[in-house]
């Protein structure tokens, strides 16, 4: 019998699940020198000295014996398919309070990144609050039946989710598009972490064009991630996933199914996948969903409330007047220095070509100005576009009433 088989039998049964994951690693070579291994170790030495049972108490010398054979860690973690060091540490934090979920090897050299939560099996599933606000995270996406069990990603396509949501199958929880393989598939990842009842993602539509994040979520699904994050073996132009952690990774691939019907768009043919998958089984969670171990990740990135600057400054290479010529087609962009000498005319047809020539010709250097040059000529080019009015400083499609103004540079160098 092999040391890992004998772990189940002789155990408690609150620490075999995890010294069984344990036991399985430290057979092998490439586990005694990965980060992952060793968090798993130290999380378990942490928990298992805490405890008041003496049974558990008595297994410290058995982590001893596993930290005494560990070798110098060669890597934090090479994005193994199976990782026995991540599935050992979520099996800790399912039994017992005191351990703490974090992306594997949680050194300081990850504090970025980290998620630092006690998690216990008790409250496994109680999520109601938290399904209550979902989805935590923006995105272009539409909502359907909150209990529903499939999630729809159309890639690119933009009509696709508001026609799958419309057709009112209660299987679907959830229908949106995603064109790119690192931040649009992290915010799908992590939206459905934050819903327990979510088990299947239908990935159909089209591709974005240099990008294939459809590509990326199958990759995701089959093969994890390595060190840095990348998706093992994509064909996407960069499937880096730095927002999310090794154990995010690890709860998507478990609690999550794939369908991939890339290239598809025909509605019933979506929906009839959905009806099946609905009705398909699929094995029990056997750890929290992750999106409950995320809170103290997410409430340490800042939120700033926008604000008006507290002063004005002039930018020392002078202000712009933008002027749209509905009968040229064109966006008239004139450059004054500050002393109102007219220095430069740039014309243009697309308000972001007028404003890389700008920033190249170093017409303005102060990041203020800039968004307030690039905020106008969007508005010029859409007044183009649709045939409405524009002036500057004011909304679109209605003439401000007029004000006294001291020079024409104060409108034109506000931030």
């Amino acid at each position: 019998m092999s040391q890992a088989q004998d772990i189940i039998e002789s155990l408690p049964p609150r620490a075999a699940p995890a010294l069984h994951e344990i036991a399985r690693g430290m057979e092998l070579k490439k586990c005694r020198k990965c980060g992952c291994m060793k968090d798993a170790l130290d999380q378990a030495g942490r928990a298992f000295e805490s405890s008041q049972e003496p049974e558990i108490r008595s297994l410290l010398p058995r982590i001893s014996d596993y930290q005494a054979r560990m070798e110098p860690l060669a890597y934090d973690c090479i994005g193994c398919k199976q990782c026995w060091g991540a599935d050992a540490t979520i099996e800790l934090a399912n039994h017992f309070d005191e351990v703490e979920l974090d992306r594997c090897g949680s050194g300081d050299e990850h504090a970025s990144g980290g998620i630092n939560s006690a998690v216990g099996s008790s409250n496994r599933y109680a999520r109601a609050a938290a399904i209550a606000a979902w989805p935590p995270h923006p995105g272009d996406y539409v909502l359907g039946n909150p209990e529903g069990t499939v999630a729809i990603c159309t890639l690119s396509n933009r009509d696709l989710p508001v026609r799958l949501i419309a057709a009112g199958e209660p299987a679907v929880a959830i229908a949106g598009r995603c064109d790119t393989e690192n931040i649009g598939v992290e915010k799908v990842v992590l939206n459905l972490l934050a819903n327990p009842r979510i088990r299947w993602l239908v990935i159909c539509g089209t591709e974005a064009k240099g990008h294939r994040a459809g590509d990326a979520f199958l990759r995701l699904k089959e093969r994890g991630v390595d060190v840095d994050m990348r998706v093992l073996e994509s064909a996407s132009w960069r499937p880096i996933l730095k927002n999310l952690t090794l154990l995010d990774v690890a709860q998507f691939r478990q609690q999550i199914e794939e369908v991939n019907l890339i290239g598809v768009t025909d509605i019933e043919g979506i929906l009839a996948t959905v009806r099946g998958c609905s009705h398909r089984p699929v094995q029990a969670l056997l750890a929290a969903p992750a999106e409950a171990c995320r809170g103290d990740t997410l409430a340490a990135i800042e939120h700033i409330p926008a604000k008006a600057p507290k002063q004005l400054r002039l930018d020392r290479a002078g202000f712009f007047i933008v002027l749209p010529q509905p009968q040229k087609g064109l966006i008239v962009c004139e450059h004054y220095e500050n002393d109102g000498r007219l220095a430069h005319v740039i014309e243009g047809r697309q308000a972001a070509l007028i404003a890389s020539t700008v920033v190249e010709r170093g017409f303005v250097t102060q990041l203020d100005h800039a968004a307030y040059l690039g905020r106008e000529l969007a508005k010029a080019e859409a007044a183009l576009s649709y045939g409405i009015t524009y002036e500057q400083d004011a909304a679109l499609g209605r003439l401000a009433a007029a004000e006294p103004r001291k020079t024409r540079k104060s409108d034109c160098q506000c931030s």
